[in-house]
């Protein structure tokens, strides 16, 4: 958590929370980052008030980071032991997203959920 507690303090003095495109590093996106941290470390409440801190900031113009949280949600499944379902939320999250917007980190997270 001394980590994390660091990267919140350089993220106030240099982040980018004005900024909309795929590149900056605003709050919302920081959140996406602790979300799937916390998700691979089996950290659900973490993850989850990241999950949500994330989607409540998050602009609409940017559907592919709300993909990486439902993803998230499902990578967290499969680990708390619901492969199916876990598989199957990520899947369809993935789905609903036009596969033009499927960045290869979308489809490294899908193997990684597909293999946990």
């Amino acid at each position: 958590m001394m980590l994390l507690e660091e990267g919140r303090r350089v993220f106030d003095a240099v982040g980018s929370d004005d900024a909309e495109s795929d590149y900056a590093v605003p709050w919302w996106r920081f959140n996406v980052f602790i979300s799937l941290m916390a998700a691979r470390l089996g950290m659900e409440h973490l993850a989850l008030q990241a999950q949500d801190e994330a989607a409540r900031t998050l602009p609409e113009s940017l559907p592919r980071f709300r993909t990486h949280l439902e993803m998230h949600r499902g990578l967290m499944l499969v680990r708390a032991g619901d492969r199916d379902g876990g598989t199957a939320q990520a899947r369809a999250a993935l789905d609903a997203l036009p596969a033009e917007k499927h960045s290869l980190t979308l489809r490294m997270l899908m193997t990684e959920i597909e293999r946990t």
